[in-house]
């Protein structure tokens, strides 16, 4: 496989280093989206889904990477325990954190994260220590907070995204 060098860097650093508007953020949103769509629709889950994991290349389009991970979709809930759990902590669904398989919906909840973190610009949990606490926090409940000025439609999404339902 052959991909395009991503001179921009991954998101963290693309919001870091340009100045993005909501419009744009939306339609670049819009394209990550349909990116893991396209991965659900071929039967695989991403299983480490998160803004390091997002490169921009020329053009300012965003793309996904670090597809050795993906695997055909397990819709049991079964453990991990033979598997093992991997990740970035404050990317990782609060089923995977109690053992659970990689799912469709625990990519969905690292993407509403991404969400909030590209249109709040803030990484997240980012004053919390990434440890066994936060990840028990992050199973009972803790969700980052939702930036003031994010547009309602857009906090309705995070919020669909992180519900454990």
């Amino acid at each position: 496989m052959v991909l395009e060098y991503c001179e921009d860097g991954n998101l963290r650093n693309y919001y870091l280093n340009n100045e993005t508007n909501y419009y744009s953020k939306i339609y670049e949103l819009r394209d990550i989206a349909s990116g893991l769509l396209d991965i659900h629709n071929a039967g695989k889950v991403h299983k480490n889904f998160h803004s390091g994991n997002i490169l921009y290349g020329s053009g300012g389009y965003p793309n996904i990477s670090d597809l050795g991970m993906c695997q055909p979709v397990n819709n049991e809930e079964q453990s991990v325990k033979k598997e093992g759990i991997y990740g970035v902590l404050p990317y990782m669904a609060p089923e995977l954190l109690r053992g659970y398989h990689y799912t469709k919906a625990s990519d969905i909840y690292s993407f509403g994260i991404m969400i909030n973190e590209y249109i709040s610009e803030e990484i997240p949990y980012n004053n919390i220590p990434h440890n066994h606490a936060l990840a028990i926090k992050i199973c009972k409940g803790l969700r980052p907070n939702i930036f003031k000025y994010t547009p309602k439609l857009l906090a309705d999404l995070i919020t669909k995204c992180w519900d454990a339902k």
